[in-house]
């Protein structure tokens, strides 16, 4: 950093170091950002460079000309390659604050000699408007400086150092930032993550009563603005925890993130895109499992400062929420992130490839479920009249007999291609465990010794059941009669002509 607009920022930085800045903020994780509600990281720094650039459009005149004379070049001669006015008699750092006298036009620069005057001449006939603006860019470029000096990672220092000179060269050009290179311009992909998680609230929640449904999508935003306030993981850090992926594709989502999203936060010279807008499937697979692990965490370090209506909200279905969506970001065959999707119809019928969502497609999450229906209880009594009340019998449908009803629960054997493709499920550690194997321990499970000698060959895992369409097979009903022995022997007082009829039930 040979500049020496940097020179003239040492000073700055010394008391940023000593009693506090503004700029501090561009370089703080969202967890430590010190926000008094947990789901809005990030605006306290918004406020803190507010509040700067306030102070400093506050200034008379010719203080404004003296601060964007350190940004300007020297107009004197054709000659001179001075790019920016230095005081000749330099403020220390614990007399910054205490100097509100500006410096006169006709003070020499201390690189070149020539006067203030000479690198503030094309602001002469400026508007005010267009002074504080240029002064906002200072302020930023103020910030970087200290973020550059600050920040520990070298990809992140790069991308700070980079938006560094982009906006002292359009301070010096009096033009309008604009982030050049290979990164492309917003969006980077559709449909984006906002989209994507709407489409989940819909796909998944849609046969839901309307409270329940609004729950989820209030669950829904809240993650969303989490996500456009989160501080990513540095390319680094990526490597680390992903070993087998080199971490490329995300290194260029990381400075597409800090040059459109995270820096323009407190720099808002620079234009700014919400994460959720800009950026698809492929960065929302890379950050989620630990931006979900860090979501959570903070959520419960934080639990005494949320409000007691959105604790058990965020405390208790937020994670049942996350996980479900986990599944629908890592399934190969989810269509929450087709570019053409549509609404399932609500009569229970089918749209295309789309298979309408039942109640039963949340029956893997019956907590879920049930605490829906806790929270819908408690804003009121009415349901809207369409929903049974709970603990009464539903009634079968008028066109029914008794009869038609007993006979529609027969639905035959269960086909072979099912039984096949849960298999392979279950025997495929990784579609069992999710996409994040590495968190389980090899105690975590009770059941961990019966998984080991299950892969030794020692015991094996069975599909098994009766049926009355196919040959019969001696060694499944001789595993079906041993099965009838251990629920008669685990369950003594049910009648064993009941277990019977039920384990042998085609």
């Amino acid at each position: 950093m040979s500049d020496p607009t940097a020179q003239a920022l040492q000073p700055r930085l010394l008391q940023a170091q000593s009693v506090g800045s503004a700029g501090s903020s561009t370089a703080a994780t969202v967890s430590g950002s010190g926000s008094s509600d947990p789901a809005r990281p990030g605006l306290s720094q918004q406020q803190r460079a507010s509040q700067k650039k306030a102070q400093v459009r506050a200034f008379p005149r010719a203080k404004k000309l003296e601060k964007l004379g350190v940004f300007s070049a020297c107009k004197a001669n054709e000659t001179c390659k001075c790019n920016g006015w230095k005081n000749p008699n330099p403020p220390s750092a614990t007399r910054m604050d205490l100097q509100l006298q500006a410096a006169s036009l006709s003070e020499p620069c201390r690189s070149c000699g020539h006067a203030l005057a000479d690198h503030v001449s094309h602001l002469e006939n400026v508007s005010e408007e267009e002074i504080n603006r240029l002064l906002g860019m200072v302020v930023d470029v103020e910030n970087l400086f200290m973020s550059v000096h600050k920040e520990e990672d070298t990809d992140t220092k790069q991308v700070y150092f980079y938006l560094f000179k982009l906006l002292r060269k359009c301070i010096l050009q009096m033009s309008q930032p604009v982030v050049e290179g290979s990164l492309g311009s917003p969006p980077f992909e559709k449909p984006n993550i906002e989209q994507g998680v709407l489409n989940f609230v819909q796909y998944k929640f849609s046969h839901l009563a309307p409270k329940e449904r609004q729950t989820m999508f209030e669950l829904s935003k809240m993650f969303l603005l989490c996500l456009n306030y989160w501080k990513l993981e540095t390319p680094t850090q990526f490597r680390q925890r992903t070993q087998k992926d080199d971490g490329t594709a995300y290194k260029v989502d990381y400075t597409r993130w800090l040059c459109y999203c995270h820096v323009p936060q407190s720099n808002d010279s620079l234009p700014r895109y919400e994460t959720t807008h800009v950026f698809g499937r492929s960065l929302l697979k890379s950050i989620f499992t630990v931006t979900r692990r860090q979501l959570l965490e903070k959520f419960r370090v934080e639990k005494d400062k949320l409000l007691p209506e959105k604790r058990t909200l965020i405390l208790t279905h937020f994670p049942k929420f996350l996980s479900m969506l986990e599944e629908e970001i890592y399934g190969d065959n989810s269509p929450i992130w087709e570019a053409d999707f549509t609404m399932p119809a609500a009569d229970g019928t089918q749209l295309g490839h789309q298979t309408v969502i039942s109640p039963a497609a949340v029956s893997g999450s019956p907590a879920l479920c049930k605490g829906l229906s806790s929270i819908s209880s408690l804003g009121s009594a009415d349901t809207g009249g369409a929903e049974p009340i709970t603990g009464e019998k539903r009634k079968l449908p008028e066109v029914l007999t008794l009869e038609d009803a007993k006979r529609i629960r027969v639905m035959g054997d269960i086909p072979m291609e099912l039984v096949n493709e849960v298999m392979m499920t279950i025997t495929d550690p990784a579609a069992m465990l999710g996409p994040e194997t590495n968190l389980l321990t090899p105690n975590a499970a009770r059941d961990e010794t019966a998984r080991l000698e299950e892969r030794r060959g020692i015991i094996e895992f069975h599909v098994i059941g009766n049926s009355l369409s196919q040959k019969s097979n001696k060694k499944i009903l001789m595993w079906l009669v041993g099965l009838q022995n251990v629920f008669s022997h685990q369950l003594p007082r049910m009648p064993k002509e009941y277990i019977t009829r039920l384990v042998f039930d085609p």
